[in-house]
């Protein structure tokens, strides 16, 4: 049960995650597509972010699924 529980928990904040990922990638795709200027720290801070949150990603996904050796 405490198993499932910490799965279920790991996999909300998952889904979190994918979320605030796919927000940062849209407002990026908005700034290029509106060819918008914004100035080299935006850039920077978002570039940042998204970064931030792909190994974030990967390290819930890495505590769900471990990796099996065989």
């Amino acid at each position: 049960m405490i198993n499932q529980n910490n799965t279920s928990k790991l996999q909300h904040q998952l889904c979190e995650l994918k979320l605030e990922e796919r927000r940062v990638c849209s407002d990026i795709r908005h700034l290029v597509s509106n060819n918008q200027t914004i100035d080299f720290f935006k850039a920077k801070q978002l570039n940042t972010l998204r970064t931030g949150l792909k190994t974030k990603i990967k390290t819930v996904e890495a505590k769900i699924m471990p990796n099996i050796i065989a």
